[in-house]
């Protein structure tokens, strides 16, 4: 559906559904996760408790290469550098230093993925954020789109 969704009209397969029940789903995993995070992570709702995750997201994103094995995997790694800053704080290592090690990787993280993807493509669709409409092709790379 990514990569040509004139393709799969042409089979019969309704793009405007798929793409409509895609959001959707993917507004509702958003809403569950801010929900878990004001609810079980924090036990309450404070102003700002989402301050500059959304970089650490965006991170995972980019470090996951479309493959939800390595989305898993770095969502564990983002954490896990998250939760090292509580062990390390009793060995007397300041917890300003240890709460920025989880955007120092990120950083890290997308510039080294940024040169990566330089020079081959992520694998992302193709017609990733590309408006359809029913009987108009259009081209990206060559590809009808």
């Amino acid at each position: 559906m990514g990569e040509n969704p004139f393709a799969a009209d042409t089979v019969g397969i309704n793009v405007y559904a798929i793409r409509y029940l895609c959001t959707v789903i993917g507004e509702m995993l958003a809403g569950i996760g801010g929900a878990y995070l004001s609810v079980v992570y924090r036990s309450a709702f404070q102003p700002g408790m989402t301050t500059s995750l959304g970089w650490i997201a965006v991170a995972l994103t980019t470090f996951a290469l479309w493959s939800p094995l390595r989305a898993i995997l770095g969502a564990a790694l983002f954490e896990g550098l998250r939760a090292l800053e509580f062990r390390l704080q009793p060995i007397g290592i300041s917890s300003n230093i240890l709460a920025t090690l989880p955007y120092l990787f990120t950083i890290l993280v997308l510039t080294i993925e940024t040169r990566r993807t330089v020079k081959r493509m992520i694998g992302a669709p193709s017609s990733l954020g590309v408006p359809y409409v029913r009987g108009e092709v259009k081209y990206c790379n060559g590809i009808g789109v």
